[in-house]
């Protein structure tokens, strides 16, 4: 008789899982391909040098110009960091700072980015394809520092 009884319990406790799996239906899976982010770092002063001799700080100038007064802009580094989903990509920063980058959710939209610069501002951001973030205010020497944060899906 525990025999049987036994059969019957573990046939019916393998069933209802089944019906719980059936129920709860795809578990959506989260996407393992990393995403690669273009991490620019630029120093900008009122001093005299004017722009870099370079095609990546002409281009940082086209894109922060508008927005940013200097006088004087050099590109301090340069990263191409693969990142997976949810994982935190790090670029150390001149002024020993970490500024830290985490794709949440990605969509036709663009990337959901958690950014975060140590001890200081932090924010979530959506960011187009190939559409740099600008992330600046930290000082540094004469001037400060601005970051710029660019997705490649």
């Amino acid at each position: 008789r525990d025999v049987c009884s036994s059969s019957r319990r573990r046939r019916w406790l393998a069933g209802s899982l089944l019906a719980v799996l059936l129920l709860a239906g795809p578990v959506a899976a989260e996407d393992p391909r990393p995403i690669a982010f273009d991490v620019t770092v630029v120093h900008v002063s009122s001093g005299e040098g004017g722009v870099q001799p370079s095609a990546r700080a002409r281009r940082v100038d086209r894109i922060i110009g508008p927005q940013i007064k200097y006088d004087s802009l050099r590109v301090l580094d340069f990263k191409r960091r693969k990142v997976p989903m949810n994982q935190i990509g790090t670029v150390k920063l001149p002024n020993q700072k970490r500024f830290r980058f985490r794709p949440m959710d990605l969509s036709d939209e663009g990337v959901l980015v958690a950014v975060d610069v140590e001890r200081s501002a932090q924010g979530d951001f959506r960011i187009p394809r190939r559409k740099p973030f600008v992330f600046g205010g930290q000082r540094y020497q004469d001037g400060q520092l601005v970051i710029l944060l660019e997705p490649d899906f």
